[in-house]
């Protein structure tokens, strides 16, 4: 049995479809969000040092890799974490970059925290440097990391051209 044409607009008229509308409106805002965060949000990037030395005046030497150390400029802020001893709990001090010696593959740093006071620092120090080299989105660290495997392909895409190469 058919449906008159009159019914069927008037069924039409009637249902107001809101909660679809919400529904969609919500999706549309929960993606944007999304998106915006993706493109914008920023991710700290650390260089970490394999050793630490004291030396005195508030000032710390730390040993960074030379590679790492390429990255580090004059003046960037870091985070000193100290271990001090198995009954202690760990520190952090906040610090900045005050010198850089690539020779020696150091940086010194010279700490900014209140609490110094209350760590007992001496000549036997351990402990690692964490130094903020730079910001980064979510997408320029996705498109960096997909860079590294695009760019090193160890699959040939040709084998005509791997042919070629070994002749």
């Amino acid at each position: 049995m058919s449906m008159p044409f009159s019914r069927s607009i008037r069924s039409l008229e009637i249902d107001s479809y809101k909660a679809s509308r919400v529904g969609m409106i919500l999706a549309v805002l929960i993606t944007l969000s999304i998106l915006l965060w993706f493109f914008l949000a920023k991710i700290t990037i650390y260089e970490f040092s394999s050793q630490i030395e004291f030396t005195g005046n508030d000032r710390i030497l730390a040993v960074f890799p030379a590679e790492s150390l390429k990255k580090i400029k004059i003046g960037q802020p870091a985070i000193i974490n100290l271990d001090l001893g198995p009954d202690l709990p760990k520190a952090s001090l906040s610090a900045f970059v005050i010198g850089i010696d690539k020779e020696q593959e150091t940086a010194e740093l010279i700490i900014i925290s209140e609490n110094l006071h209350q760590i007992p620092l001496s000549e036997d120090l351990t402990g690692q440097v964490q130094v903020e080299v730079e910001y980064i989105t979510p997408a320029s660290l996705i498109r960096k990391a997909s860079g590294m495997y695009v760019q090193n392909s160890q699959y040939p895409l040709s084998p005509q051209n791997q042919r070629e190469e070994g002749e």
